[in-house]
């Protein structure tokens, strides 16, 4: 059976919003992005930080009320941001020291050419000639050496 839409169209609001309360970070989540949690008392906004102190108090809330399992479970949330931010802490360090490894390579790279250019190697025709009188002078000896051998 076919639904009816009474000719209206579906609008989808937030459709270009990114979700990251559904675990989809790809790697685009850093310390400052507001997620939206669906905790077990409803939905909580807020920054990884925020939202793990959020839910800790919560817990400590629920632990004083004597309901110890919302306790647990506004725990088990408050673990999974707090595990969220030390990785985000961790792929900021990674990410800062690449960068730092990158710049140190690029002025080593800068001061090679810089070297190389005060070296100041002859022009290339040059050195075609020098590779070529050399190549004379070799074969000029292997014909002295078989010259030697031979008297």
């Amino acid at each position: 059976m076919r639904q009816q839409n009474n000719g209206r169209r579906r609008q989808n609001r937030g459709s270009n919003r990114r979700n990251y309360g559904n675990g989809n970070y790809n790697g685009n989540l850093n310390k400052n992005t507001v997620i939206d949690s669906a905790g077990p008392d409803g939905r909580q906004r807020g920054s990884v930080s925020q939202l793990s102190e959020k839910y800790i108090s919560l817990a400590s809330d629920a632990a004083s009320s004597d309901d110890r399992i919302l306790a647990e479970s506004f725990l088990q949330f408050a673990d999974h941001y707090y595990r969220l931010q030390k990785e985000i802490e961790i792929n900021n360090e990674a990410k800062e020291t690449r960068i730092k490894n990158e710049t140190l390579s690029s002025e080593e790279a800068v001061s090679e050419t810089e070297t190389d250019k005060n070296d100041k190697r002859p022009p290339r025709r040059k050195r075609g000639f020098q590779i070529r009188e050399n190549e004379l002078k070799e074969v000029e000896n292997n014909f002295e050496n078989k010259d030697l051998n031979t008297a």
